[in-house]
């Protein structure tokens, strides 16, 4: 933080602002849970942990909206939708709907293309059993 929330005044390491008095220790505290969150997020995607990877991102931006928050969370999208993509084509279903959970973690569940990759899913993964044994509900005699 380099300026005071209440005066706008230049700040320096000191626990009270210079000018007005006012107390920023809650301020900074905030300030350190968002950086602690934010590199949660970071180590969480390098151990191949796309959910709680989301999660940790939206938590850094719920304690401070910082411009390196928010080109990470884009960067996750990005990620997250390429390896979505990648997964449906390669039918690797499991681990696509890890990613579109991510992702509905990023941006909320609402988003009509994260529900429709959702539909694909879900009926891909509903129906297959039904397909590899012939009709639905009934098993081969062997």
């Amino acid at each position: 933080m380099q300026r005071c929330p209440c005066c706008h005044a230049r700040l320096n390491d000191a626990p009270q602002c210079r000018r007005c008095g006012a107390d920023l220790s809650a301020a900074r505290q905030t300030e350190q849970q968002a950086r602690l969150w934010l590199a949660l997020s970071v180590q969480a995607l390098r151990r191949d942990a796309p959910e709680l990877a989301a999660r940790a991102v939206n938590r850094a931006l719920s304690y401070r909206k910082t411009r390196p928050a928010r080109l990470w969370q884009a960067f996750l999208e990005r990620q997250f939708y390429d390896a979505l993509y990648q997964n449906i084509q390669q039918q690797r279903w499991p681990k696509a709907r890890v990613f579109l959970t991510s992702l509905q973690r990023l941006n909320g569940t609402d988003q009509g293309a994260l529900r429709r990759f959702q539909e694909l899913i879900d009926s891909v993964t509903d129906t297959r059993p039904s397909a590899v044994t012939g009709d639905i509900g009934q098993t081969s005699p062997h």
